[in-house]
């Protein structure tokens, strides 16, 4: 298999794919709406071809569910023995709540692995690698009484859709996922430092409308004194004039004395009870508070006030209904024609299959779990691409090893993963998939004894943020009002994710407790201190960290050569491969370019011959 790194890319493939077959598979610059559509392809242009999929999380799954539904034979072979690769969302390890989930979303329970209560890291690489059980519970519910618990989970992978991400949003439609509204930012999430006010936190809004009132009273006394818009017209200055009384709603005098919007210390109430308006922030304590901040915000906590205006975290984004997770759940259940399980005679899934004679066959019915790829070479001597992996049964706790073999194969692996394990891709692009920076990200969760955010800080949704190494605190956009839900009590990344990394489950824990004591006092007493959850993506088996550090801009030189087309069987996947690493949107496109590839290799010349 021959590479070189001023081929084909993947935007110009489907670029020309669009030429061919009149469909694209990535936005279309110009047109009235960014739409990443499904790739539309003949029905059966995968009749009798094999495809092997390495990886079933998000990239994996939508991949394979597109080509089974076009007449391909399809195997995903999974380290891990769970599916959704980086979504993964904890619930409560209680057998009866259980039994109400399934009941709700899968009362056939024909994939039983897709409810998680436990995970662990790596033993190798984790300093800590105990099983993290989520022990989170509603113990007001009566699971006689008829009624539903709070629904509680921690997202501790993705957590967020931005609206932009259209081919995500288009993928959830389609296969039933419903979404609602996930708050980034509310005006009374905390802002905390140890350089603001002795280390108190104080309310967004009262930061950030004072801000604003001060910025415009200083730009309408420079206009007012002749120092701007000294050439424009009446008019104009009038308009900007204007505009600046809006912006930082300014008495007549166009000064700022505070308003409103700054909350209230006292909120208003019935007959002579106006409410105390929060006292404004001076400029100079602002800016030595460290929330103007700076950096990546996808490295650091970037800027606290202005991290809402970036464009992937306005303040209203979007989540499934019930949890992350039911993204990859629901492509399990996705139907599929029954020949596009492709079984091997010593196929675990054999039995549970033989059993279910007759039934329908799903997306899930296409995942090996337990079955690590140890190499993956193109033979095209052969036409074919060849899988080496190892197995393990965690009943029998059996190990063994095999090989099988493709038309095609798509790798999801992390580039530094895929990196380790002999290939038959040259020694340049193994190379550039080694360099690939990886962002070290954590998680921390708690259950709330009660929903105390909402009932002394009148926060609903939204995030806090912190200069303590916990980096943020998220407050569940679902189930207001609601007697509990789980916080997610710390989320940082980059290198304080590294150091924290090295703590132990326990002494993480406590970190987290005493960071969110800064946010919240007694916190430790508000949650449920033995309840709490951590995860280490860095450490998490099979995984090198939370995501690819903006390969595209921040390696331009490594991305153009993992980017560049394999002329060959090999296809690569995954938000690695995409200007949305981290986000499930790359996931998502990514599958969809290597799925078009495929197309068109087929389309340009017979590669696999039809046997």
């Amino acid at each position: 298999m021959t590479f070189e790194p001023s081929g084909l890319s993947r935007r110009i493939l489907l670029q020309a794919l669009t030429t061919l077959a009149g469909t694209a598979a990535l936005p279309t610059l110009g047109t009235r709406r960014a739409h990443a559509s499904l790739p539309t392809l003949p029905p059966d242009i995968g009749r009798d071809r094999t495809v092997a999929i390495i990886g079933a999380g998000v990239t994996g799954l939508t991949a394979g569910w597109l080509l089974a539904r076009h007449g391909f034979r399809v195997t995903i072979y999974e380290a891990d023995s769970r599916y959704g690769g980086r979504s993964l969302t904890p619930r409560p390890v209680r057998q009866e709540y259980r039994d109400w989930w399934f009941a709700k979303y899968d009362p056939a329970r024909r994939f039983p692995q897709m409810y998680v209560s436990e995970f662990r890291e790596d033993p190798m690489r984790s300093p800590d690698p105990q099983p993290q059980v989520c022990r989170f519970d509603d113990a007001r519910w009566d699971p006689q009484s008829g009624k539903s618990p709070v629904e509680l989970f921690l997202n501790a992978g993705p957590g967020r859709i931005p609206s932009g991400h259209v081919a995500l949003i288009d993928l959830c439609r389609e296969i039933g996922v419903a979404l609602e509204p996930y708050i980034f930012q509310s005006n009374y999430n905390l802002l905390q430092s140890a350089a603001f006010n002795g280390g108190r936190p104080i309310a967004f809004n009262q930061v950030k409308f004072s801000l604003m009132g001060q910025i415009a009273e200083m730009l309408a006394g420079t206009i007012k004194d002749g120092h701007m818009l000294g050439q424009s017209s009446p008019a104009y200055r009038d308009q900007i004039m204007h505009m600046l009384r809006q912006f930082g709603d300014l008495d007549a005098e166009y000064r700022y004395t505070g308003t409103a919007r700054l909350g209230y210390s006292h909120t208003p109430g019935g007959w002579r009870d106006p409410g105390v308006i929060n006292p404004v922030v001076p400029l100079k304590q602002t800016l030595d508070s460290g929330f103007v901040g700076g950096g990546n915000p996808e490295t650091s906590p970037g800027s606290y006030l202005f991290n809402s205006d970036n464009g992937f975290w306005q303040n209203s984004l979007m989540q499934p209904v019930g949890g992350m997770d039911r993204i990859w759940q629901q492509l399990l259940l996705q139907e599929i024609p029954k020949d596009a399980v492709d079984l091997r005679a010593d196929d675990p899934r054999a039995a549970s299959l033989t059993a279910r004679t007759g039934a329908r066959r799903y997306v899930g019915d296409l995942v090996v779990l337990n079955h690590q790829a140890k190499g993956i070479h193109d033979d095209p001597s052969r036409s074919k691409v060849r899988v080496d992996y190892a197995w393990t049964d965690p009943a029998s706790g059996k190990t063994g090893t095999g090989v099988a073999t493709a038309d095609f194969c798509i790798s999801t692996m992390a580039p530094n993963l895929l990196a380790t394990i002999p290939t038959s891709l040259p020694d340049w692009f193994r190379a550039a998939l080694a360099g690939v920076t990886q962002t070290p990200a954590i998680k921390v969760g708690w259950q709330g004894r009660t929903r105390f955010w909402e009932r002394e800080n009148k926060i609903y949704g939204g995030i806090s943020w912190t200069d303590d190494m916990i980096g943020q605190i998220w407050y569940p956009s679902e189930d207001f009002t609601a007697h509990t839900g789980i916080l997610t009590g710390a989320y940082n990344r980059g290198p304080i994710a590294s150091v924290f990394g090295q703590y132990s489950q326990s002494q993480r824990l406590q970190a987290a407790l005493s960071g969110g004591e800064k946010l919240h006092s007694g916190f430790s007493q508000k949650v449920f201190a033995d309840r709490g959850v951590t995860i280490a993506w860095q450490h998490m088996p099979h995984q090198v960290g939370g995501w690819a550090a903006d390969t595209a801009l921040e390696q331009p030189e490594i991305y153009r050569k993992i980017a560049t087309l394999p002329q060959g069987r090999l296809f690569l996947a995954g938000d690695a491969w995409s200007y949305l690493p981290g986000w499930q949107e790359g996931s998502v496109t990514s599958a969809y370019a290597a799925v078009q590839a495929m197309a068109y290799s087929l389309s340009v010349g017979d590669v696999a011959p039809r046997r």
